[in-house]
């Protein structure tokens, strides 16, 4: 199976980034492991979008806290693939500063990490500190072999914000209208969230 790089459409996905009213300012939506709802007040996840590109909300958009916010209809289709490997945080999000927010989101814990980046093949900046390497940026990035375990999303060991996403996934979210959402090949992305 072939996987892609799974980036926020930044023509249609906004910037959001979590309001005064939030409830959770802690930098855990990237580690690739289960939240813990007793340990975190998720009660109030409600965003606000710093820029509106397509004019409408999206299904999908990333925060500053590197927090996935996705649309319900983005969750049913998720729920209907049969991937189980997400948490999700009932949230909110608001047009800009000063609109109501509107319910119907889904701050998103994607769960699992795999070793997928080629890290000898690779350009990347990389520190190895007491045995634990980690991985600051990417300017070429190599793949591993995928293991068919992986599932159909899950995010990179070493350099957990970077997700990816299988075939199947891919199809069905360019056949179901899924606003926000850009697929980058590996050989092809940029660093961040686009193309070279």
């Amino acid at each position: 199976m072939a996987y892609k790089i799974l980036c926020p459409d930044t023509e249609v996905a906004p910037d959001i980034t979590l309001t005064d009213n939030g409830s959770c300012f802690e930098m855990i939506w990237e580690t690739g492991h289960l939240i813990d709802p007793a340990e975190y007040d998720l009660t109030r996840l409600e965003f606000v979008c710093e820029t509106l590109a397509a004019g409408r909300l999206p299904d999908y958009a990333v925060s500053d806290l590197g927090c996935p916010v996705v649309s319900e209809k983005f969750k049913n289709l998720l729920e209907g693939l049969g991937i189980k490997n997400i948490q999700y945080f009932p949230a909110s999000l608001a047009e800009n500063t000063g609109a109501a927010p509107k319910p119907g989101f889904y701050a998103a814990n994607i769960i699992g990490l795999v070793d997928i980046i080629n890290l000898d093949e690779s350009e990347a900046d990389v520190m190895e500190r007491r045995g634990k390497i980690s991985v600051f940026s990417i300017d070429e990035l190599v793949l591993n072999e995928v293991p068919p375990s992986a599932g159909e999303i899950f995010r990179a060991r070493y350099f957990s914000r970077l997700l990816l996403a299988g075939d199947k996934l891919v199809d069905c979210v360019a056949s179901q209208g899924i606003a926000g959402v850009r697929f980058v090949t590996a050989e092809k992305w940029d660093g961040i969230n686009g193309e070279k």
